[in-house]
C-alpha cells in the first residue's frame, strides 16, 4: 500500500514491494501517483537482480549527473573509477558489501594522483565516497536494485584542513608574463583569457567554474548575476571593483561566454605556464583566497558571505584573516 503526503512544498511518497520499503519527494501528487506505477514495473522486473556496479555507473552518468552543477567533473571521476577498478565495476549491485568498499578506499589512499604523480590525499576520497554513495543511495531508494548501501558502513577518511595558500604577487606576476598577457590590450589567445580569467578571480572571489559559465547577459553594470554555481543558495550578486571591469573590456564582447574556457582549458593552461614559470604549490582555486582576504579587509562577515557565495560562517572564517592588531584596536 502507497501513502502520499505533503512536507513542506513538496509530497512525499512511501510504498512497499515484497516487504520493502521504497520513498521518494516530488513537487506534485501527480508525479508520486507516476512514480508508484513505475516503480512498481521496474520493481516487478527481475533484471535487477542482474545489474552490476558497471550499469549503475553509466545510468547515473546519463540520468542523474546532467541534473548536477558540476556535471562534468562528476562524470570524469566517475570514468576515471570505471578504468582503475574493473573486478569490483565488473561485480553485481547485490553481491557487493561494505568489505568490498573498504577494501576500495584503502587502495585509492595509496594510489598516486596520475596528474601530479603524489599521494592521492584523503579529501580525494572523500570526494570519492560522495559521489559513489550517492550512485549505491540512487539505485536503492529510486531503482530498487539493492535492499541497502554499502558505503553508508565503512569508514570514510578524515577530511584535512583547508588550505591556507595565497598567491604572491611576485607569483602572480611571473604567471601572466607566462601567460603572455598584455595589459590594456584585446585578448587573442588562449593564454590571455586564461590570464583575464586569473586577474579576475583575484577581483572577485569567482571559483573557477563560475568564470568559465559566465555570459556578458549576467553583467548588469557593475553587478554580476551569477545563477550557475557549486552552490545551491540560489543567485548571487557580485559587485565589481573597477580593474575587475577594466579586465571585462579586454574581452571581446560577441561572444559567449564571455572568458571563452571551459574549465579544462583554464585547469590546464593555469598548471602549464605554473609549470613554465617554474612555480609551484598553488592552484587557480588559491586565487579565491587572495580575493577573500582582501575583501574581508573592506565586507562585514555577513556581507562577505553573501557575495563569494558561503552558507557556513565557519567555513568562511579560514578565509577572514584579520590581524591580532586589528581586532585589538576595534576592543578599545
Amino acid at each position: 500500500m502507497a501513502s502520499i503526503y505533503k512536507i513542506g512544498k513538496r509530497y512525499r511518497v512511501e510504498f512497499r514491494h515484497n516487504g520493502k520499503r521504497y520513498t521518494s519527494s516530488f513537487p506534485t501528487k501527480r508525479e508520486c501517483q507516476e512514480w508508484i506505477v513505475t516503480k512498481t514495473v521496474e520493481l516487478s522486473t527481475p533484471v535487477a537482480e542482474n545489474k552490476t556496479l558497471l550499469d549503475a555507473l553509466n545510468d547515473y552518468m546519463e540520468k542523474v549527473s546532467p541534473k548536477k552543477k558540476a556535471e562534468q567533473s562528476e562524470i570524469n571521476r566517475i570514468k576515471y573509477f570505471i578504468r582503475s577498478n574493473p573486478e569490483l565495476c565488473a561485480k553485481r549491485m547485490s553481491d557487493i558489501k561494505s568489505i568490498d568498499i573498504a577494501d576500495w578506499r584503502d587502495r585509492r589512499l595509496k594510489s598516486l594522483n596520475p596528474a601530479t604523480g603524489k599521494q592521492v590525499k584523503p579529501n580525494t576520497v572523500h570526494r570519492d565516497m560522495t559521489w559513489l554513495s550517492s550512485v549505491f543511495r540512487t539505485a536503492h531508494k529510486e531503482w530498487g536494485w539493492i535492499t541497502e548501501n554499502p558505503v553508508s558502513s565503512v569508514k570514510w577518511p578524515q577530511q584535512t584542513p583547508p588550505r591556507d595558500r595565497l598567491i604572491t604577487d611576485k607569483e602572480i606576476d611571473a604567471m601572466l608574463v607566462a601567460l603572455g598577457y598584455v595589459p590594456e590590450s584585446k585578448v587573442s589567445t588562449v593564454g590571455q583569457r586564461v590570464a583575464c580569467a586569473l586577474l579576475f578571480a583575484l577581483e572577485t572571489a569567482l571559483r573557477s567554474q563560475e568564470i568559465c559559465l559566465l555570459e556578458w547577459e549576467d553583467i548588469e553594470g557593475r553587478v554580476l548575476d551569477i545563477k550557475k554555481s557549486k552552490t545551491h543558495a540560489g543567485e548571487r550578486r557580485v559587485p565589481l571593483s573597477s580593474s575587475a571591469m577594466e579586465i571585462l573590456e579586454q574581452l571581446d564582447k560577441e561572444s559567449n561566454p564571455v572568458f571563452g574556457l571551459t574549465t579544462s582549458q583554464l585547469s590546464s593552461n593555469f598548471r602549464r605556464a605554473r609549470d613554465l614559470a617554474g612555480l609551484s604549490g598553488f592552484t587557480f582555486h588559491d586565487s579565491r583566497a587572495n580575493a577573500i582576504t582582501r575583501l574581508a579587509q573592506k565586507l562585514e562577515i555577513l556581507d562577505l558571505a553573501r557575495v563569494i557565495g558561503h552558507k557556513d560562517l565557519k567555513m568562511l572564517m579560514v578565509y577572514y584573516r584579520k590581524k591580532a592588531d586589528e581586532l585589538v584596536d576595534k576592543l578599545d
